[in-house]
């Protein structure tokens, strides 16, 4: 087993804290599932270890995996085999789950320390977006209202900054405000920009003028612009956002260069003195634009921060919280001087290990929570100066895949990380994921792009592989290595040449290696098979490039997929819903109404519509006007559809209007005639959420949601990002390289990586040193942000480095590598601006071991489509929709408590099942007793739970607990206690091929080599004779118990114990002769069900 001394020291030193460097493809996830179920088999409860993830996929496929290795141990005799059943039983409670949960665990379980009302609300991301919205509505009203704030917002208008951007500013503060609470500080007001000396100066040098008597001198022409600057300067001088966009202009005075002729100039005047004190007076405005700009700029992050700041303290007070403020407010509860040290020590017992995943991409409020929790005596406010508990955590984690710096993941806290807690580091290098030939490539490149530097990149680490290449197909190909980059056509090549790359692995049959089952019951059996197009994904760094791609991909025939990137509010499906809704909500939008009924979900054509204006008809579908059209004309019916729902919008919700154009315009049977019908459903499905998580959130109308729609087109927000795909949907994927990270592909084609620094119009940083620093894309700063702005490109650049490994060794089979990328005439001044493409283009030896790949495009034909059945005649089919009907009124399935009560009458007003409850109901108090049995300690008194589930059925919370003392006091309660044992316990057999006999046991436990089953009663009854009637009234329901657990388990039950309830104590009474109840309770049950 490679890497089988580090794989051994995880499952084994489980005293010691450990920090495990996993590479690629190496098995990290293996190695999780290892320790957790070593450490189960120490001793440990599972409810006593916590895994932390990055993703819920990767929470789900852990726990999954954990679930199975604990059960491949269930199986056997031993008692590593009973520990593993018992943490089976705990699992799904256990705390193997993201981050966010994880906090959300801790606020719930302590909310009066958090300061959190007692029902608290996690916002999801249509609620959080819409609680925005109000919120940024009010700040803008504030600063406009506010005559001490509006010339701040007017004079970031001047700086060429919208209000859109201030959205995105906002939005970014929202993600951050913890880290905005801790460096917000008053700010003095903006002092105004002072022009008299600039202007005075400028309109003394202009006088030179005279002094030259060459009407065209250079210097000259210059004067007349720096006349026309000087001249709008002196207009808006007590203006200071007029000010400062006049001074944008300021290039005018700063580009004198070398303008002027000496010989052209008289009377001693210098034309270099010129130049010299033109350049003075451009330095001084410069100066004091950017002492203007930089105090405006920090007054409008106050601003706009004590907004987000009140915001978030809103949220805490109504419960109402982000996901950003689990994070936040779980930190602020262990930090706390009051609370803190009693929260710290009760999670420390909770949570006695601390596993960490993806260690090195995750929020830095990760170590906090888990170093705080991990020495619950330390010091509060360092978290790098505490010492956790040996073997308490456990981190795993690879540095070369720190790709989210956007998303606050810190590689230099990574390292302080390690170096604070990884005394013991382990590495695993083996990568089982990709084949020899890639990896060979993979070090070979990176072992060059990627090299130690001081708190921002560790030395590479190479990989070891563990699979051999295929037989088919190049292992790693380089598109466009012979291009010309010099054209400006770079985009449209490139995309044609990644078609081509897929239709030439089809047409070829590059081979990829595929597991299978073994029908056998074996290990998965792997074998090559040609690729098919499900086995190719595209990986794209940003959006931009992804609609050119789906064109293409469609033109050629190829079935695709995108997963990432398309912003949904722009697909053909939601455009057209979007504007029949627009139609709907405002009769007068003639060009609304036009495309509507010009759409698909109406269908008019332009025949219909120029008969319809030829008739003099209106575009108003309120007052269509005299046309004298039938009602059945296209155009006449769809607008009399709008009128109708027109009206109907008044006391119809938002959610029900779409659902309306949704449903009754057949827009999930239209999906059908495109390529992609399982896209467009998956779209339109989550619009619909959109809207009726918007009208719970807001309670708007339809026109606000509109409203809303547009804001969010415009933003680029996307809600339809991530989904699971279908298993038998066979299409090239799209998708970008970032939500890649953890998938892998058996060929993966890297695109777009010749693709400049995207920029967003917007950045924001968070120094050391404390201050905001804040970022446009028009070049506007301010000074916290040039003051790092070196170290924040570095950092930049090392991450996308970082990408480009993680893009690379997604591949298990084949990569491709496109190199496209525009030249320009002189390199790049700075390496920021130097695109990923060109690195490897010009970087030495980047075709060892790899193919210069000049594809060509081939015909791609899909297989057929399945034949399809002929569809019946009428009576037919009407016929077997009959007989389905009646086969479906039939009972399927069989209660044992039916059994248990078919002759027995009832004791009090008949109550109905509830649902999802098979078989269980009963009396009010009998269902409070049940309740309380379900979850009390059997070793305790069990009052507490007992009142508890009195309250819950508004009953006599003393009857419950008499009778839930009785309960806990009988003789089979208490040996359950001191056994394995199960309670409320579902089973379910089949008694023939369409019958299921179901029931809920009140109590199982293990004796011996069998079980013994206990059935609480609180039915009333006076002397033996009455009880052993009521023990024969149960008798089937008892049997039917015992039948279903014995056919369930394969375990033999050896008693059967009714144990009836009551204020003197519990009475016990046993089944006789199990079988011969057995058999009753299975005839009686068969009889139950109707024949055909």
């Amino acid at each position: 087993m490679p890497d089988r001394s580090a794989r051994q020291q995880i499952r084994e030193r489980l005293n010691e804290t450990l920090f495990v460097e996993a590479g690629a493809g190496s098995g990290k996830t293996s190695a999780l599932v290892d320790r957790i179920v070593a450490l189960v088999l120490d001793g440990l409860p599972m409810e006593r270890i916590a895994a932390i993830t990055f993703t819920d996929r990767a929470a789900t496929e852990l726990r999954d995996r954990v679930r199975h290795s604990l059960e491949d141990l269930a199986r056997g005799t031993d008692d590593e085999a009973s520990l593993a059943r018992t943490a089976l039983i705990e699992l799904d409670g256990a705390a193997l789950c993201t981050l966010h949960s994880f906090a959300q665990r801790i606020l719930i379980e302590h909310p009066i320390e958090a300061g959190l009302p007692p029902a608290v609300e996690l916002l999801d991301d249509v609620s959080a977006l819409v609680d925005f919205d109000e919120r940024w509505s009010e700040t803008v009203g504030e600063l406009l209202e506010d005559p001490d704030q509006a010339p701040i917002l007017l004079a970031v208008f001047g700086l060429g900054i919208r209000l859109k951007t201030l959205r995105k500013l906002a939005r970014e503060f929202d993600a951050n405000w913890d880290l905005l609470e801790q460096r917000l500080a008053p700010t003095p007001d903006p002092t105004s920009i002072d022009l008299g000396r600039a202007v005075a100066d400028l309109r003394a040098i202009l006088e030179l003028h005279t002094f030259c008597h060459v009407p065209d001198d250079s210097m000259i022409v210059r004067f007349r612009r720096i006349e026309t600057f000087t001249d709008r300067l002196e207009e808006v001088a007590l203006d200071d956002a007029e000010i400062v966009a006049e001074l944008r202009d300021l290039e005018t005075i700063k580009a004198v260069g070398n303008s002027g002729n000496q010989s052209n100039w008289c009377n001693g005047v210098e034309i270099g003195d010129v130049r010299t004190r033109l350049k003075a007076v451009a330095a001084h405005l410069s100066t004091e634009r950017e002492r203007f700009v930089d105090e405006v700029l920090d007054r409008l992050i106050e601003v706009i921060g004590r907004s987000t700041i009140r915001a978030a303290t809103r949220r805490r007070q109504q419960g109402v919280l982000s996901f950003h403020d689990l994070l936040v407010l779980a930190r602020k509860v262990l930090t706390d001087s009051t609370h803190g040290p009693t929260v710290r020590a009760n999670l420390s017992r909770r949570y006695e290990r601390l596993l960490l995943d993806e260690f090195q991409d995750t929020d830095p409020l990760q170590i906090e929570l888990a170093a705080l929790i991990a020495d619950p005596t330390g010091n509060a406010n360092d978290w790098a100066a505490l010492r956790p508990v040996d073997g308490s955590l456990f981190f795993v984690g690879d540095p070369k895949q720190s790709i989210y710096g956007f998303r606050r993941a810190d590689i230099s806290l990574y390292l302080r990380a390690r170096a604070a807690f990884g005394e013991h580091t382990l590495s695993l290098e083996h990568n089982f994921r990709t084949t020899a030939p890639i990896i060979d490539w993979v070090n070979r490149v990176f072992g060059e792009l990627i090299r130690h530097e001081e708190d921002a990149q560790p030395e590479y680490q190479p990989l070891a592989a563990v699979r051999e290449r295929v037989d088919i197909g190049p292992s790693v190909s380089l598109l466009g290595a012979d291009a010309d980059h010099s054209e400006s056509n770079v985009p449209i090549r490139e995309t044609a040449d990644i078609v081509a790359a897929v239709t030439t692995a089809l047409a070829e049959g590059w081979t990829v290696v595929r597991k299978e089952k073994d029908p056998a019951g074996g290990p998965d059996l792997t074998r090559e098979m040609p690729c098919s197009p499900c086995d190719i994904a595209i990986l794209v760094r940003r959006k931009r490039p992804v609609a050119a791609l789906a064109k293409a991909l469609g033109e050629a025939g190829v079935p695709h997929r995108i997963e990432a990137g398309l912003d949904p509010h722009v697909t053909d499906e939601l455009v057209d819903l979007v504007t029949v809704l627009r139609a709907i909500d405002d009769p007068t939008d003639e060009l609304a109404l036009a495309a509507a009924l010009r759409s698909p979900l109406f269908g008019c054509g332009d025949d219909d519509l120029l008969e319809f204006m030829l008739a003099h008809g209106r575009w108003d579908h309120q007052r269509p006007g005299d046309h004298g059209l039938h009602d059945e004309h296209p155009v006449v019916a769809g607008m009399a559809w709008l009128s109708e729902l027109h009206e109907a919008r008044r006391w119809t919700g938002t959610a029900e209007i779409v659902e309306r154009v949704v449903r009754d315009r057949r827009a999930q049977a239209l999906a059908l005639c495109g390529d992609r019908p399982r896209d467009t459903w998956r779209r339109l499905r989550t619009f619909v959420h959109s809207a009726r998580t918007f009208e719970e959130a807001q309670g708007g109308n339809l026109r606000s949601f509109l409203h809303w729609c547009r804001l969010h087109a415009a933003d680029e927000i996307s809600l339809d990002e991530h989904f699971v795909p279908d298993a038998d949907d066979d299409a090239v994927r799209v998708l970008t390289m970032h939500s890649a990270k953890g998938l892998e592909f058996p060929i993966c084609i890297l695109a777009d990586l010749g693709s400049g620094r995207p920029t967003g119009g917007l950045g924001l940083s968070f120094p050391d040193d404390e201050g905001v620093g804040i970022f446009f894309s028009n070049g506007v700063a301010n000074a916290t942000h040039r003051r790092q702005i070196d170290w924040a490109e570095r950092l930049e650049c090392l991450e996308r480095l970082r990408l480009l490994y993680v893009a690379s060794t997604r591949a298990r089979d084949h990569l491709v590598v496109s190199l496209h990328h525009k030249t320009t005439k002189s390199p790049p001044k700075k390496a920021i601006n130097v695109s990923s493409a060109r690195l490897l283009f010009e970087l030495e030896g980047i075709d060892e071991g790899a193919v210069r790949f000049e594809p060509t495009l081939h015909p791609y034909t899909q297989d057929p489509p399945p034949a399809t059945t002929p569809i019946p005649d009428e009576d037919e089919w009407n016929d077997t929709l009959e007989r389905i009907h009646l086969d479906g009124a039939r009972s399927r399935t069989v209660a044992a408590t039916s059994l248990g009560h078919a002759e027995e009458p009832a004791e009090e007003p008949f109550e109905p099942r509830r649902h999802g409850e098979a078989g269980r109901y009963g009396t009010a108090i009998g269902r409070a007793v049940h309740q309380a049995l379900e979850v009390t300690d059997l070793r305790s008194d069990g009052i507490a739970d007992a009142r508890a589930a009195a309250a819950a059925e508004d009953v006599d919370p003393d009857a419950v607990a008499i009778n839930v003392a009785a309960a806990l006091a009988s003789p089979s309660v208490q040996a359950a206690a001191a056994s394995d044992h199960w309670r409320e316990l579902f089973v379910a057999v089949p008694l023939d091929d369409e019958l299921l006999l179901e029931g809920y046991v009140d109590l199982v436990y293990r004796e011996g080599d069998g079980l013994i089953v206990v059935d609480y009663k609180t039915d009333v009854f006076h002397g033996d004779v009455e009880l052993d009637a009521k023990v024969d009234r149960y008798r089937l329901q008892g049997g039917a118990y015992t039948l279903a657990l014995e056919r369930a388990t394969g375990l033999p039950v050896h008693r059967m114990t009714f144990c009836f309830l009551g204020d003197g104590g519990a009475t016990e009474r046993h089944l006789n002769d199990l079988p011969a109840a057995m058999a009753d309770a299975e005839a009686a049950a068969l009889a139950l069900s109707p024949p055909d």
